[in-house]
């Protein structure tokens, strides 16, 4: 993955360090761009660049609103700078005029504006990247025309030092169908979707000069890609190396997840019982490593495996843990998880009441969260528990929350 990123931080920087391009355009769909922004926070925070990059992923849904939020952006960035040079002895940085933040005036020459005024903070020769990554465009001709303003002001060169990196839709490129072509302007698809990305790491995995760490995290996302496509033989064939390999390299933190991914693979295939195998090998390394993180979420595992074969004592005893160590790190949801599961447990085992105590907490617990879903799993429980049992006070209080939360 990171031979992949390294190449995706290239293509930025070549067009940062070009000298005739000044508009980047990158057709990419929201959900394949995460590799995207970890790469141009990468580039941001490197200590060897003097280049600034303001990144900007809020929804746009029309150019006011869009640029409306930018300035308080770009203040929070700049009280932070200021900070430091107080403490060196030095003035502060002049904040924005004020007819920069005057929504009576259109948002297109007052975007300029802040471009100009956060140049002429600059100093060095230093470079000024502004990102307009919004992962919704609600209105694409709206973003087009906001786009296509900074483009002509670009072209002027009164922006000397400023670049812009914008997304585009890549089913729908409609920034690319206006602007490809254009002088200064250039087009970088990182084909980032499922398919392209499994097929490029299938390329970098048989690269010989790989370093073995880096080949490792390959083999573990293209088990992923094995397990998405139901080739679970492949997956398993992938995971046993790696868990070889980390084993031998002595770093048991990934070896523990990699045992745990082995007996999810079991686990989805119903093969309950070679899954409780490897759940508890992967829940000792982590006992033995002290993660709790890692103990917590192999127990919820493991209490699965066993209760898929009727364990049910064994399972609480796993669910137990996992719900202590939430409630310990202060993790609710994960300890209302685990309380649905013991209530689930009891139910099978005969004890209604205990399942209704469980459910009960769960159900108080995601009201005070004002987490729904877990408030209407835990209630319909509790409902079919009581309409089971007759018990029809306690049935007209469920029906009554479960009609709350609908409306």
């Amino acid at each position: 993955m990171r031979s992949i990123m390294q190449d995706i931080q290239s293509e930025f920087q070549r067009f940062v360090d070009s000298r005739t391009e000044n508009l980047l355009i990158v057709p990419c769909e929201p959900d394949h761009s995460a590799l995207l922004f970890k790469v141009l926070e990468a580039l941001d925070d490197d200590p060897e660049s003097l280049d600034i990059f303001l990144i900007f992923g809020h929804l746009f849904t029309d150019p006011g609103q869009y640029v409306r939020e930018i300035p308080p952006i770009i203040s929070i960035q700049l009280a932070g700078v200021n900070q430091e040079l107080v403490k060196r002895g030095e003035l502060a940085l002049p904040t924005p005029p004020a007819e920069l933040t005057d929504e009576s005036q259109k948002p297109s020459p007052r975007l300029v504006g802040l471009m100009r005024y956060v140049e002429s903070l600059v100093k060095d020769e230093r470079r000024v990247i502004w990102v307009f990554f919004p992962l919704e465009i609600d209105a694409a001709n709206p973003y087009a025309e906001l786009v296509n303003y900074v483009y002509d002001e670009l072209k002027t060169g009164s922006l000397r030092m400023t670049k812009l990196i914008v997304r585009d839709g890549a089913i729908s490129p409609n920034l690319e169908r206006g602007l490809g072509g254009q002088p200064n302007v250039k087009i970088y698809r990182p084909e980032l979707d499922p398919e392209s990305l499994e097929k490029k790491l299938n390329e970098k995995a048989n690269d010989p000069r790989l370093p073995m760490e880096e080949h490792a995290q390959i083999q573990m996302m293209l088990a992923g890609f094995d397990v998405a496509h139901q080739r679970y033989d492949m997956a398993l064939a992938r995971n046993l190396e790696l868990a070889d390999y980390f084993g031998r390299a002595g770093q048991q933190h990934q070896q523990a997840i990699v045992l745990n991914n082995i007996g999810d693979l079991h686990y989805t295939q119903n093969k309950f019982s070679e899954a409780q195998t490897w759940y508890e090998r992967a829940i000792n390394l982590s006992v033995g490593l002290k993660s709790e993180p890692l103990v917590m979420y192999q127990s919820f595992n493991l209490g699965n495996a066993l209760l898929m074969q009727n364990s049910f004592a064994d399972a609480l005893i796993y669910y137990g843990a996992m719900e202590q160590l939430a409630r310990a790190s202060n993790l609710p949801v994960q300890q209302i998880q685990a309380l649905e599961q013991m209530g689930t447990a009891n139910y099978r085992m005969g004890k209604p009441a205990e399942a209704a105590e469980r459910w009960e907490k769960a159900v108080e617990l995601s009201r005070g969260l004002k987490f729904e879903e877990g408030e209407r799993t835990n209630l319909e429980r509790l409902r079919d528990l009581y309409r089971e049992l007759g018990d029809a006070r306690r049935l007209s209080v469920c029906n009554a929350a479960l009609a709350d939360l609908k409306s």
